[in-house]
């Protein structure tokens, strides 16, 4: 009976060793199957780039056979450089990009749709519809952004300066900045993100819930650009403002601005929330608040525009699908977006993602977005493709050209709109 009762025993504990074994192996084998994840983007911040790296570090450390390889690619012509990488089979598994200003690549079936993924449900609701394409998700947002004018409140009180709440005061204040020796805007033309930073903050507030259908509009030739007041009048405020903007504005870019408003040389930064890291990277000792850009001259119409920021989106079948979701999962996880927004010191756009501190001007910023005066211009339709290029190089083309009326720039604008859609339909 003992000698039965020990061979059982015995072969009890061969069994759990085997499971033991297996589990293992099975684990091994699991880890060595991960092969390599491939991105691209065109984040410049020094700040979105050092929160990118930690989260990698982050996903790496849980994930240690994936190895993860990270391409830049400027701004100005990322869009040809993601296409023709899909069009010769070359295409990275995933990508830096509004939904809503690529969705040319999601109607032609090369973003996956990530709708189904449990993972989107951690996403904030009010930034969801702009990660949303004919009601399917496409893209994993980190940040809610907004565009908003930051100003150092050591020099306005040194001044006495009262925050603008009109476009009358605006450009008052402005005025008196520069009759103190500072600068009353900085700013930087030499780069594409300059116009997101300055026409972005001007137009997409209220003038563009004056004219929300512009873009499927202006895309379909049923309206000119002259044709939309709100438009001319932003162009025509973005002018008046450049008066009051560095001399050198049209030879510098963004980064100098940041700069030149970090050293405390400028009063004001017309900028999207991404831009207030880099201002604390070179002052970290800085002492900023934020207004919404006063677009009318009545307190109470004026509203600041918002959007997702800084998503992602898988390309369809990526050559390395399962390690692609495997980091939009990671990247959703609450502590994991709480640590993003820590470190470029922005919102997030997680629900449950608790940033332990923020900036005070990024923490007004989200009272202003808390209150509901808001402009979400990223919610509907946004320029894409061809489109979303020729949007971009027009008032690029505006801002480094002191002469150009507002009436050439529609005038260009409905030219190039014009040969994109000869050419679609040839």
């Amino acid at each position: 009976m003992k000698m039965r009762y020990w061979c059982r025993k015995m072969i009890d504990v061969t069994l759990i060793l085997a499971i033991i074994v297996l589990v293992y192996v099975s684990e091994t084998f699991a880890q060595e199957q991960w092969k390599e994840l491939n991105m691209i983007h065109y984040l410049s911040e020094t700040q979105k780039l050092e929160g990118l790296y930690e989260m990698i570090a982050g996903f790496q450390e849980e994930y240690p056979g994936i190895e993860v390889n990270v391409e830049f690619a400027s701004i100005e012509n990322y869009e040809e450089i993601l296409k023709l990488r899909i069009a010769t089979g070359d295409a990275p598994d995933i990508i830096f990009g509004g939904v809503k200003a690529y969705s040319d690549l999601i109607v032609s079936g090369n973003i996956e749709d990530l709708t189904d993924k449990d993972f989107v449900e951690r996403i904030c609701p009010d930034v969801m519809k702009d990660v949303m394409v004919h009601e399917k998700i496409y893209g994993i947002a980190l940040s809610r952004l907004a565009n908003a004018v930051f100003y150092n409140k050591d020099i306005f009180r040194e001044l006495n300066l009262d925050v603008p709440v009109t476009y009358r005061e605006f450009i008052d204040t402005c005025e008196r900045l520069e009759d103190a020796g500072y600068i009353a805007c900085a700013a930087g033309y030499q780069d594409g993100i300059s116009v997101g930073a300055n026409f972005y903050t001007i137009f997409y507030g209220t003038p563009y819930l004056q004219c929300e259908d512009y873009v499927y509009e202006l895309e379909t030739g049923l309206k000119k650009a002259e044709e939309y007041p709100s438009l001319l009048k932003s162009l025509s405020q973005w002018r008046e403002i450049m008066q009051h903007q560095n001399a050198n504005q049209r030879v510098v870019n963004t980064d100098t601005a940041e700069q030149i408003f970090a050293a405390g040389e400028a009063g004001m930064l017309i900028i999207g929330t991404w831009g207030l890291g880099a201002v604390l990277g070179y002052n970290p000792q800085g002492n900023y608040g934020a207004f919404i850009f006063p677009s009318e001259n009545q307190k109470e119409k004026n509203t600041i525009p918002t959007a997702a920021g800084d998503t992602w989106m898988v390309v369809k079948d990526a050559p390395n699908y399962h390690e692609a979701m495997a980091f939009c999962e990671y990247m959703t996880r609450p502590e994991v977006n709480a640590a993003w927004s820590g470190t470029v010191q922005e919102i997030g756009a997680v629900s449950k993602a608790e940033t332990a501190s923020l900036p005070q001007a990024i923490r007004e910023i989200k009272e202003f977005l808390q209150e509901g005066k808001v402009s979400c211009y990223s919610a509907r339709d946004t320029f894409s493709g061809e489109y979303f290029s020729a949007w971009g190089s027009t008032l690029l083309e505006f801002a480094l050209t002191p002469d150009m009326t507002e009436e050439q720039f529609c005038e260009e604008l409905n030219r190039r709109f014009a040969v994109i859609r000869e050419g679609s339909m040839g």
